[in-house]
């Protein structure tokens, strides 16, 4: 029987913003993955965190969650005892 990779939402994922403090926190489960499973990206309009472990796929994107809001440069992604913290920055997105 061969294997095929398959995407998988196994890896229980939170997100909490902290208005007051201009602040979105993403904590993944990551295990059994290991640090060089994970991949982490930011713009101003997304996050986009991509794990692959053994013939297994997770990709998740998360937006700003307020409508009129995005992410700064204040950037930060720890992978600590199998546990992914990534926290960004937000602010009120200004018009153009």
């Amino acid at each position: 029987m061969s294997s095929a990779a398959h995407t998988t939402t196994q890896f229980p994922t939170r997100a909490v913003h902290d208005r007051s403090a201009g602040r979105l926190t993403v904590v993944v489960d990551a295990l059994p993955a290991s640090i060089d499973d994970i991949t982490v990206t930011a713009s101003s309009r997304r996050i986009y965190l991509r794990i692959e472990h053994e013939d297994t796929t997770f990709e998740r994107a998360v937006s700003p969650p307020v409508r009129l809001e995005e992410f700064t440069d204040d950037r930060e992604a720890v992978y600590n005892n199998g546990v992914l913290t990534v926290t960004v920055g937000t602010e009120r997105r200004l018009r153009r």
